[in-house]
């Protein structure tokens, strides 16, 4: 009887790689990590630490998937570095708002489970994306925010700072009004085959306070399911409103659209053309399948997998899928 021996061979698949990921994914020869560092609405060269970071932490997120790591802690190790590093506006390295404090969002999605986490509005936190983790990890919720939000974190292991000592204030570049705002984001393929994406950011300069972009929405900015896993950076107003990274996702679902095609049809032609505001996303899919697409200058990206060697750029990279034969150069 074939039954049991079914069975028997879906338990030790669910084992294998169950949303705890107890043991290291091995179902799969394939993995791939997406990164980006914050949506360019001009033209400006990105400083060599930027780009140093993005190839440090693809190196090590790609060596972590090839030996059996899972997404989800693929995607929260390099976006907490991304914080860490004070280069981007995400953590250390966040803006302060027009009262000169400043507020940290982030969220994180699991796509083999659902499983999401995310904080909104927090003034003490060392790393938004680990407590996005304990939200997931460690509660039955999936949004925490503000004073009272960031003490039961504190209270469920989030490590604090001095928020007066702590933050090294995003400064724009020399152009014509620099608005480059540096939310960073990460997408994972493990070898389970399974998926995971998340993003974080201190907001958009200027912003007043208490505001909350899209970072720590679901569906907004971060969303993973079992096809795809995405993570969004740009005036986030209208990454709420348009459900961006939930609507590209669908699309691909329902519709049977390409993830390419989807992703710009959102990023391009609905938040651009249509809202007339900025943005970008990172979208990867289960069959490794990497795509950037930004309605302006470009995207601080960087990206690596399974038979695609590491790179960084700034301008949208054309076609990443297992299938392409030429990896354009970056423009």
């Amino acid at each position: 009887m074939k039954t049991p021996v079914i069975a028997a061979f879906f338990l030790a698949a669910a084992l294998a790689c169950g949303e705890s990921y107890a043991g290291a994914c091995s179902v799969s020869p394939r993995h791939a990590l997406l990164l980006h560092g914050g949506f360019l609405d001009y033209e400006e060269e990105v400083a060599p630490a930027h780009r140093e970071l993005l190839q440090r932490l693809l190196a090590a997120g790609n060596a972590r998937l090839a030996a059996g790591g899972s997404a989800l802690d693929a995607v929260t190790e390099a976006i907490a570095a991304m914080e860490d590093s004070g280069l981007l506006d995400a953590g250390k390295g966040s803006i302060v708002n027009t009262e000169g404090f400043t507020e940290t969002d982030a969220s994180l999605m699991e796509g083999v489970s659902g499983r999401s986490g995310a904080v909104a509005a927090m003034q003490r936190l060392q790393n938004p994306i680990r407590a996005a983790r304990l939200v997931m990890d460690r509660s039955k919720h999936v949004l925490f925010v503000g004073a009272t939000g960031e003490a039961t974190l504190q209270k469920l292991g989030a490590a604090v700072i001095d928020p007066a000592t702590y933050y090294q204030e995003y400064v724009p570049p020399p152009k014509p009004v620099g608005r480059k705002h540096g939310t960073v984001g990460a997408a994972a393929l493990d070898r389970c085959g399974h998926l995971a994406a998340g993003t974080s950011t201190g907001g958009w300069p200027g912003k007043l306070p208490g505001r909350v972009g899209d970072s720590p929405i679901i569906g907004a900015s971060t969303y993973a399911d079992a096809r795809v896993a995405l993570s969004a950076t740009g005036v986030g107003e209208y990454f709420i409103k348009r459900a961006a990274t939930r609507d590209i996702a669908m699309r691909v679902q329902y519709l049977g659209q390409p993830l390419q095609a989807a992703t710009d049809h959102v990023i391009k032609n609905l938040i651009g053309r249509e809202d007339k505001a900025e943005g970008a996303v990172i979208a990867l899919g289960a069959d490794g399948e990497m795509v950037v697409s930004s309605n302006g200058y470009g995207i601080l990206w960087g990206w690596v997998g399974t038979g695609r060697p590491a790179r960084v750029g700034t301008r949208e990279p054309g076609p990443s899928g297992p299938d392409a034969s030429v990896d354009n150069p970056t423009r």
